[in-house]
């Protein structure tokens, strides 16, 4: 099938950044420059992951009679490499990249959660979090799609090192929970301190539910990615679009790009502000660890992209260290 979903690229070519950056006079993001290396590095892994996403299939294919058997037993290799939440959902063109064809049926997806405490170490340590989580999911599903191709069927694994799929609608229908007001999506376990991985594949799934546990009413109500988004990117709680059926809010790309790629440091406080990561799963380390992090917040000024300057204030290290 072929795609639908509009996609931004990273970098100059695309548009709106594009544009930003050259009414900056800048050649590339300054973020791209000020990467630490051990964020460099574990990119590097990620763009090599980027080149085996697919490969041969095994001409002798093994029969699946049972798709929900086959459905679990991919999700509980998923879960064995280190995935978080496992779920499969059948595609759909508003999964895919527009113009980009996928000869697949199904989409099985998987996210691995963040570590919540690197929120506590800055935009530096925030980075190299997610980047590493980022390069686990592409490990996790460059296997996941290694192993369906042993069994006869094609498969590819689709992370951030190619950009064929759309994460939040497959996530959403494989039953990961539920759009939030900030623009990602909100698991009951993880909030929206996770990253994806997927695998497209022709062998026989049983699928996933979508998953509704009352987000939307808590975000139509909860200010706190509002008040604190530096770039105020943030859209009101009745500014919304419909698709497909699915209520979503949209952030203002060209906002947030001022301050996510516009200055030296990673930007991440939409996703780490928001108290999902304790609120539904009842967590007491991240409550508290979430109640740390909003009082910096506090300290530097709820819509400001600053920190601390190279190292935490005395009541903020002495916490870490503790």
């Amino acid at each position: 099938m072929k795609g639908t979903a509009p996609v931004r690229v990273q970098g100059p070519a695309e548009p709106i950044l594009g544009r930003l950056l050259k009414e900056a006079g800048l050649d590339e993001p300054p973020l791209w420059k000020h990467r630490p290396p051990e964020t460099r590095a574990r990119m590097a892994r990620w763009k090599e992951l980027g080149k085996v996403r697919n490969g041969p299939v095994n001409p002798e294919r093994t029969e699946i009679v049972d798709p929900q058997a086959a459905a679990d037993d991919l999700k509980k290799r998923a879960l064995d490499l280190g995935a978080s939440v496992v779920g499969v959902a059948k595609l759909t063109p508003i999964m895919i990249a527009e113009g980009i064809e996928i000869d697949h049926e199904y989409i099985f997806c998987l996210v691995v959660g963040e570590n919540y405490e690197a929120a506590l170490g800055g935009p530096r340590v925030v980075e190299t979090e997610s980047t590493s989580t980022y390069v686990r999911c592409a490990e996790i599903s460059t296997e996941l799609a290694q192993y369906v191709r042993g069994l006869g069927y094609d498969a590819t694994a689709h992370h951030n090192g190619g950009d064929d799929i759309m994460a939040l609608p497959a996530l959403y229908q494989a039953g990961f929970g539920e759009l939030g007001k900030h623009g990602s999506l909100i698991n009951p376990e993880w909030g929206a301190s996770f990253r994806p991985g997927f695998v497209t594949t022709s062998m026989p799934l049983a699928i996933d539910e979508p998953l509704h546990f009352g987000v939307q009413d808590v975000c139509s109500k909860c200010n706190s990615c509002t008040q604190n988004c530096p770039a105020d990117a943030i859209p009101a709680p009745d500014d919304f679009e419909i698709t497909e059926g699915v209520k979503r809010w949209v952030t203002d790309v060209e906002k947030c790009y001022t301050v996510s790629r516009l200055r030296e440091q990673y930007c991440h406080i939409c996703v780490d502000v928001c108290p999902y990561v304790h609120k539904a799963n009842g967590d007491a380390r991240k409550k508290d660890l979430y109640k740390q992090y909003m009082g910096v917040r506090k300290k530097v000024g709820y819509r400001t992209p600053a920190w601390w300057p190279e190292d935490p204030p005395p009541d903020i290290a002495k916490a870490l260290a503790e």
